[in-house]
């Protein structure tokens, strides 16, 4: 059985500021995007491919891929303008570069720098031993409320789960699920309970640390977790 990596960095960043995208900026010396192809690279999978903004091929190869020696890179390709597209994008280039059966996708976003190959080893695990859908994620620590036209909502914390990346699939079931998407998902595990509601969805315990990067003082957080990280 294939494991295929595919980080997306072909985010915007409108959210973070600044004129550098969140993706290329410089963490304790390294880009963002670095971190999380490491992890990749110390983890199980075979292959990674990177989906970056169009123009920007290059930069990624020469700055990212060969300066840092990632030899799991197989494909560093153009995505679109949404993630769910970008998503689509990097799934069927796996299955060019893996073939569609026997094959595992793990899609995770490049704004996570703080990926441990432990949780990507998980997810693996789950895949291969029969799982179809495979999501990490925490329980929230704060209460939830959700304010509406009826009111105000106070979710039940054990209930709520905060969704994480990356996030496991058959190769054909995901494609699968795009190929008829209709309208925009959140995640790409939404994509497949659109597809298909009978699929279970397994959630695995995620990690804490692996938070994604949105506001400037993430930054600020990112580089004191690093800085003390033992993996």
């Amino acid at each position: 059985m294939k494991n295929v990596g595919i980080v997306l960095a072909a985010g915007s960043s409108t959210r973070m500021g600044g004129t550098t995208k969140k993706q290329y900026r410089m963490l304790l010396g390294h880009p963002v995007l670095f971190y999380s192809l490491m992890a990749f690279e110390q983890s199980y999978v075979s292959d990674v491919i990177i989906v970056c903004s169009d123009g920007e091929e290059e930069f990624v190869w020469a700055e990212i891929v060969e300066k840092y020696e990632l030899r799991k890179v197989r494909s560093v390709i153009t995505g679109a303008k949404e993630r769910s597209g970008s998503s689509f994008l990097g799934i069927k280039e796996a299955i060019r570069i893996a073939g569609r059966l026997g094959t595992n996708v793990l899609i995770h976003d490049a704004a996570r720098p703080l990926l441990n190959p432990l949780l990507i080893n998980s997810i693996i695990s789950d895949l291969e031993s029969g799982q179809r859908a495979v999501i990490p994620a925490v329980a929230p620590a704060d209460t939830i409320r959700l304010e509406g036209d009826e009111g105000v909502v106070t979710f039940e914390r054990e209930k709520v789960r905060l969704v994480q990346t990356p996030q496991g699939f058959e190769a054909g079931l995901i494609c699968d699920a795009y190929e008829k998407l209709k309208g925009s998902v959140t995640d790409d595990a939404e994509a497949v309970m659109k597809f298909d509601g009978s699929v279970h969805i397994n959630f695995t315990e995620g990690d804490r640390r692996n938070f994604k990067l949105t506001y400037p003082t993430d930054f600020e957080l990112a580089e004191c977790m690093l800085k003390n990280a033992t993996w």
